[in-house]
Formats: structure tokens, sequence, C-alpha cells
């Protein structure tokens, strides 16, 4: 007998940078989903470094996991960017509480504040800017997941144009957010504020033109803050050249693990090519839409 937990990749659609000031985030969960299996055991832990936050977490309430063996499975295999630490993270907390839900419904208690504040114990030390925790929720909400944690608002969406796919290219690039965030100074967010509130009004209005104008502006705005490496805005500029592209942004970290690309509906075919042609690797897509956090089983 075991539990599943079953946790979404995410990416940010927008909103990086805006989420560590608590602004809004819109975050797309996807397929291939993280596993993680819970058995009856002696608290060994597999694919989970101790270090890490879910690590920490399992410290801190040692005497409750060390009944418990885990195993972790990256459905990326290592690949950044798509939020394997906040998805070990999120199966290690809702195990934790599945001490008070048994066979309850895990929703009623998994309430996203109390599942932040968990989180900035266990993964921020006081260094730098705090991780923001927008992903976590995402993957606990799924579909894509407006966020905004200041006005304590959430709200899931479905894909809403009908004109549109995207794309969410692996960069094969790597930065760790955590050493980012320590060193990231202080900010002003008006301008990337006002670029989301574009794509905002663009799902409300189910706006295509919309929806690219605010993608293209919010690339623009990072390009602007520093925040896009060199090596995505190498590949960024070569992207937009690729016919049937309409926007192209870095997604996360400096946009440096993954890019969002925006094609005309079924015309994501010269995309294809020319990642194939670059050696890079499409790894989800608007067709991968996934729902959130999924426990199955018992103990």
């Amino acid at each position: 007998m075991s539990l599943v937990f079953s946790i979404p990749g995410k990416t940010f659609l927008a909103g990086e940078y805006l989420a560590l000031q608590g602004g809004p985030t819109l975050v797309f969960l996807s397929h291939p989903l993280f596993e993680m299996e819970a058995t009856k055991g002696t608290g060994q832990l597999l694919g989970i470094h101790p270090d890490s936050p879910a690590g920490l977490l399992i410290q801190k309430h040692s005497e409750y996991f060390r009944q418990f063996d885990l195993r972790f499975q990256d459905a990326y295999a290592g690949r950044g960017g798509f939020g394997a630490s906040t998805a070990q993270f999120l199966a290690v907390y809702a195990l934790w509480l599945y001490k008070e839900a048994h066979h309850q419904d895990m929703e009623k208690l998994l309430d996203f504040k109390h599942l932040l504040d968990t989180y900035y114990e266990c993964a921020w030390n006081g260094q730098g800017q705090r991780p923001s925790g927008a992903d976590l929720v995402g993957q606990l909400k799924g579909a894509l997941t407006f966020f905004e944690k200041r006005q304590g608002l959430i709200s899931v969406k479905s894909w809403p144009f009908a004109d549109l796919e995207f794309s969410i290219v692996h960069t094969g690039h790597k930065v760790a957010t955590h050493e980012h965030l320590k060193k990231l100074p202080g900010f002003e967010a008006s301008s990337l504020e006002k670029a989301f509130m574009v794509i905002r009004e663009a799902f409300e209005k189910h706006d295509s033109e919309l929806f690219v104008q605010g993608i293209r502006s919010y690339q623009i705005v990072l390009q602007d803050l520093g925040f896009t490496c060199p090596e995505t805005l190498a590949l960024l500029e070569k992207i937009n050249k690729v016919p049937a592209v309409l926007a192209a942004k870095g997604c996360g970290a400096l946009g440096a693990d993954v890019v969002l690309v925006v094609t005309k509906k079924d015309h994501s075919a010269d995309l294809k090519e020319f990642c194939t042609q670059e050696n890079l690797s499409i790894l989800s897509s608007s067709e991968k839409i996934s729902v959130g956090l999924q426990i199955r089983g018992s103990l």
C-alpha cells in the first residue's frame, strides 16, 4: 500500500519578479507530472536532498516522517525550470497534513497561506530576496493560475485563445533560483505590473492580439531591468525570426531555463524545425495543461 502524490510542472508565463513583491503572476501547470510515492518504512529518501526545502521540512517533523520511505520521480530528468523543488515540497507538505486528513478532503486542509508560511521557513534563510512561492500555489491549483499574494487572490483559468497556442522550450542553460535571489537587489516593478495588466485584460476579454502584445511588452521590460541572461536574449532574437512566432519571452530566474513561444494555432511546425536545428527541446505546450496536486492510494 502506498500514497502517490502527482504534481504538475510549472512555468511562469508572466509575473516572475513581480511575484517577489507579492504582485500578480500567471503560472502555467503542465504535463508531464512529478510524482512522489510514500510507503510505510524507516525514513529513507530517494530523489529528495536533505538540505532542500522538502528535506528540511522532513527534518523538522522527523518523528512523523521516519515512518515512511519516500521516492520522488522527476519527470523532467533534472532539467531545471519546471519546479521540481517546489513539487517535492508540496508533496511532502501534503503527506504531513495527511496525518490529520486521512480520507477527508485534502483541499480543505491545503490553505495556501499556511502552505506559503511553512515554505518560507524552509526555503529562505533571510539572505537576499525571499522566494515568492507563487509557483507552489500554481502547482497546488493547476491549469493556468493567476495568483496575487498581496491581495490574497487566486483564479484558475483555461486557455482562452482559440487562435493561439504556445510551446515551452528548454534552453539547456540553468540558473539556480535560490542563488540568484540571494544576490538580487530591490527593484522598481511598476513597468512590469503595467505589462502584466495587459495580459490579465487579454484573458478576461479573450483577446489574442492583446495577449501577444502583453507578452512582448513584459519581455521588453524584463530586458530593460536586466532580468534576462545574455544566452536567452540571443535565443529570443533567433526565435522571433521564425515564421508564425508571434511573441517569445524568457521564463523564471533571468529567463535562463525555459522560453515561452506563442504561435498561431496549428502553425508550430516551423518552431519545431528550428528547435531540432538548434538542439533545443520543446518540453510542454498549451496542449498539456494539467490539473493541480492529485493524491491517490492509501497507507
